[in-house]
């Protein structure tokens, strides 16, 4: 193998191990625990989106507030049922709210991805670029490897040719000792 052979394999290598590299790392070292990796903006939230959970925490305290009033104004088995769902529901759904006000935004994970593709096609032109010069050093391979096969071959012939001729050189030997005896 040659020098260049050996650099292209290992340039080669070094690539696949690129491209081998997870595309989005896992950060185990956050510091709050949440689901959300460094790579990714924290989501901001449109006003919008900050009207949205204020009235989803307005809605769910009015939610306890109205199961509460139902067990003074109506306490029966069925009200103390459907209202003590209501107020475990409750944190459950705050809770998750404000989880989902973490997360990263998919505009985010949208563009991380997309660099990603843009980084990963951008090492597929390298090695598309890397396959190209390799291949005329394949084709001059080959072309060697035929030359050695046409050379193993004629060699064979030759060796035929020899070991017949060692044979007739016996026989001669033979016929030669049996006329001088």
């Amino acid at each position: 193998m040659g020098v260049a052979e050996q650099m292209a394999a290992r340039a080669a290598s070094q690539r696949a191990e690129e491209l081998l590299t997870p595309l989005m790392s896992d950060d185990d070292s956050s510091s709050e625990g949440d689901d959300s990796t460094s790579t990714f903006e924290a989501a901001k939230q449109t006003p919008l989106q900050k009207l949205k959970t204020v009235a989803v925490y307005v809605l769910l305290g009015g939610g306890i507030a109205a199961s509460a009033a139902s067990f003074v104004v109506s306490p029966s088995t069925l009200v103390f049922i459907a209202g003590g769902i209501a107020i475990v529901n409750a944190p459950y759904s705050a809770f998750k709210e404000m989880k989902m006000s973490k997360i990263p935004t998919l505009r985010s994970m949208n563009n991380a991805l997309r660099e990603d593709a843009n980084r990963l096609e951008g090492e597929v032109d390298i090695l598309s670029g890397e396959i190209d010069a390799l291949i005329p050093e394949a084709n001059r391979a080959k072309e060697v490897e035929e030359q050695l096969r046409g050379i193993a071959e004629q060699q064979s012939v030759n060796v035929n040719k020899l070991v017949d001729l060692v044979k007739q050189n016996e026989e001669i030997l033979e016929k030669m000792k049996d006329n001088l005896r």
